[in-house]
This record gives structure tokens, C-alpha cells and sequence, in this order.
């Protein structure tokens, strides 16, 4: 879809120490979002390769994106340098306060369980689109 796209800088404000078994998540039916500068969302862990609705989910925490840009499922989710995932979908439940971001995390677990601390980085490295075309 997009021959090209600009990763976003992030930096973490609020770290979770908190664990759903009972959420029933499922992504809206878009594949991308726009995001400004500024804006704050939830990143919600749902581990790999989920099945919707999905019921246990940990979440990571919110960051204030720095930059402006397209986000979309399949960009990976960096912070400090490690992977913690790629985007699943996205939530709008709480719109529109904020986004849950759904990540499809390398392991289920939040983000105090991984050691993410507030103001740490964060980044995202947009997906290789196969389809260089438009439509």
C-alpha cells in the first residue's frame, strides 16, 4: 500500500503493572491510523499470534508520540532497542480520549514485568509493504 513511511519517536509516560483475563479485545476493522504529535495512547500486549476476541492481554503502558505519521498493523513496536512486538490492530474503545494500540508481544507479559520504565524511548520501524502499489 505505502512505497515508503517515516518510523515514530515515542517516549513512554506511564508504565503498567496490570493484567486482564477477562477483556474480550478485538481491533477495529482499520489497518492504519494517523497519529499527531503530542498524542498519547495505550499499548496493550496480546501475545503472539492471537485469536480474537482475545481475553488475557497485559498491558505496557502509554506514550506520548513525538512525531506525527501513519501507523499500521504489521510495524514493529522498539523500545530501548528491543522488539516488544508488531501492531495488531487497534482498540477505540476509549476514543476519543485515547487508542488502545494492540501489539502482538514477543511474550505476554506488561510492561513493568519487562522493565519498561517512564521516559524510556520508544520508536516503531514501519512493516515492508510487498505491495508497493497503490489502491
Amino acid at each position: 500500500m505505502f512505497t515508503s513511511r517515516e518510523s515514530f519517536r515515542l517516549r513512554w509516560v506511564a508504565v503498567m503493572d496490570h493484567t486482564r483475563h477477562d477483556r474480550a479485545i478485538e481491533p477495529s476493522k482499520w489497518q492504519t491510523r494517523c497519529i499527531r504529535a503530542g498524542e498519547v495512547h495505550e499499548f496493550v500486549n496480546v501475545g503472539p499470534s492471537p485469536r480474537y476476541p482475545v481475553d488475557h492481554v497485559e498491558y505496557y503502558g502509554f506514550a506520548t508520540f513525538e512525531t506525527s505519521g501513519v501507523l499500521a498493523v504489521g510495524d514493529a513496536l522498539i523500545s530501548e532497542g528491543r522488539t516488544l512486538g508488531t501492531i495488531s490492530g487497534f482498540d477505540e474503545t476509549h476514543m476519543p480520549n485515547h487508542y488502545n494500540i494492540l501489539v502482538e508481544g514477543t511474550e505476554l507479559r506488561n510492561g513493568h514485568a519487562i522493565g519498561v520504565k517512564a521516559g524510556m524511548a520508544v520508536s516503531t520501524r514501519p512493516r515492508e509493504d510487498k505491495d508497493s502499489g497503490g489502491s
